[in-house]
């Protein structure tokens, strides 16, 4: 009867063993991994030469509170800069400190076509004539403006916080560059200012 439980012990012992090893291994995921090692573990993908650390999923996984390095070498022993990662979260275009819960916004149109505008659910659409200014008082934040010229013209938008507390200038110009083209322009009401 001893010989007969011997195998079994010996199941249990590797059990317990291969139970402890994927422990070890999901604590080791939980916590970011081992540390950095010198060359490549054998169980990753080889990398074409024309990927670099930048446009692999991993690079995409880290948290976001972890500072990015300067420049590290990719595969082909060149620095890869951070320029080259996308950025996680768009920046405030501007920011204006809301008085007493609202906002006035200067409008100026400074190309020689008229703008068409909106604060939506505010105003109904009007229009900015040509190298004209107006202003917008007393407007609860948060908001969406909407803008465009009637004759399908490309608008280049500048928003700028002015010295006057809570005052918002919005300057309307024309472009050529279909990227820089904008459709509106949303205030939260933190104030920070994304055009989109």
């Amino acid at each position: 009867m001893f010989r007969h439980n011997l195998p079994l012990k010996k199941i249990s012992l590797l059990a317990a063993t291969c139970g402890g090893l994927l422990v070890s291994l999901a604590t080791l995921s939980h916590a970011g991994g081992p540390p950095p090692q010198q060359g490549k573990p054998v169980s990753q993908p080889a990398e074409t030469p024309s990927e670099t650390p930048s446009e692999t999923p991993a690079a995409t996984e880290e948290p976001v509170s972890q500072p990015t390095p300067a420049a590290s070498p990719g595969l082909s022993g060149m620095p890869s800069t951070p320029t080259d990662a996308p950025p996680r979260f768009p920046l405030p275009s501007a920011r204006v400190t809301p008085a007493e819960g609202g906002i006035v916004i200067k409008l100026v149109n400074t190309t020689n076509a008229v703008i068409n505008y909106q604060i939506v659910g505010v105003t109904q659409p009007r229009t900015l004539g040509e190298q004209s200014e107006i202003l917008l008082q007393t407007l609860p934040v948060p908001i969406t403006l909407t803008y465009q010229r009637p004759d399908g013209g490309l608008v280049l938008v500048r928003p700028q916080a002015t010295a006057m507390p809570g005052m918002l200038q919005v300057s309307f110009g024309a472009t050529t560059e279909v990227a820089a083209d904008t459709k509106s322009l949303e205030i939260q009401e933190d104030g920070r200012v994304f055009v989109n």
